[in-house]
């Protein structure tokens, strides 16, 4: 019986995958071991480490690849560090599937290719990314696309998800979510910009769907969830689901100023305490991404972002949800 596997399977975004594959067809290769209930086959070790991915693969019969492991954090990582694992490591995974016939990979790339755009993006929008994360993911991208263009037999997804949050998730909306929370959580200005966002469990199960569907050469999809929300509506729905009031607005220019001590501490301990300046005008910013491709393919996401939030929520303040029973997709059978 053949395999999936998965690097960075034992992460945020690939712990759900536990949820849908069942555990004798799934290879999780990992820095880390899981912290959660699993039944897959679990190799611990870096992707970037020589003849690691190839001789994982050798051992079990592999027919997909899921390349989700990445350098993704936006506190003390070096630009060196992103290549390394984004790029370094893709061409090994790469190499990897070439010397033992694999000829299916997907690939979580990241909305951050196309930089900071003025318009909703979409899959034909030009990359000009302007992060270190961004320009690794990209020049993955491009390690990917030799490899498929080596051999008309082998076939890519590129997945650009945007914010990818749920159960489970301890980055950006967790910390959203213990500002609202806290009581100390303003609203920049009206709070009308877009911020595009994605429910892990709609993620991978267009993922899946992709992966049966998968055809030579490249194909690349967004990842955002409609409809499409605001930071105010996305604060007011966590609001809610917390039972409390809708958080007040301040103007941006207040806000900027009450993070310049928090900028402080952070200069002078080198720690990131989860309050700056750059947060806030990242949250400022709008973020548009559309997904109507894999719409048009036939992808139909089961949960709306509200019933996202409340789920998150709900694990934030009780630690359930994370194997809450999944309605069964057709053709696949959860591992629990």
């Amino acid at each position: 019986m053949s395999s999936t596997m998965i690097t960075g399977g034992s992460g945020f975004i690939g712990s759900h995958f536990h949820l849908y594959l069942r555990a004798f067809e799934l290879v999780n290769l990992d820095l880390k071991h899981p912290d959660f209930e699993h039944g897959a086959t679990f190799v611990q070790g870096d992707i970037c480490e020589p003849g690691l991915v190839e001789k994982t693969l050798a051992q079990h019969e592999c027919e997909c690849i899921i390349h989700l492991a990445a350098e993704h954090k936006d506190f003390g990582v070096t630009t060196e560090a992103f290549f390394r694992t984004n790029e370094y490591g893709t061409r090994l995974v790469c190499e990897a599937a070439a010397k033992n016939n694999v000829k299916k990979i997907i690939y979580f790339s990241s909305v951050a290719v196309y930089g900071q755009t003025e318009s909703p993006s979409h899959e034909g929008t030009a990359t000009q990314p302007n992060s270190p994360y961004g320009k690794s993911k990209l020049a993955a991208e491009r390690v990917l696309e030799d490899w498929a263009q080596a051999d008309p037999e082998r076939k890519v997804v590129i997945l650009r998800p945007t914010v990818v949050y749920g159960e489970r998730n301890v980055a950006n909306m967790y910390r959203l979510i213990e500002k609202v929370k806290s009581g100390f959580y303003f609203n920049i200005g009206k709070g009308d910009n877009i911020k595009s966002i994605a429910y892990v469990k709609n993620l991978v199960e267009a993922t899946l769907y992709l992966r049966d569907r998968m055809k030579p050469g490249v194909e690349i999809y967004n990842y955002s969830d409609d409809a499409q929300m605001s930071v105010r509506q996305i604060t007011d729905t966590i609001s809610s689901a917390l039972g409390y009031r809708n958080s007040i607005s301040l103007p941006y220019w207040m806000l900027k100023a009450l993070a310049l001590p928090f900028d402080v501490i952070t200069w002078l301990t080198g720690k990131d305490i989860g309050i700056s300046s750059a947060r806030i005008k990242k949250l400022k910013t709008q973020t548009y991404h559309r997904a109507d491709k894999i719409r048009n393919d036939g992808f139909v996401p089961r949960f709306s972002n509200e019933e996202g939030l409340q789920a998150m929520v709900n694990w934030v303040e009780t630690g359930d949800g994370f194997s809450a029973s999944i309605p069964a997709l057709p053709g696949i059978q959860h591992s629990r």
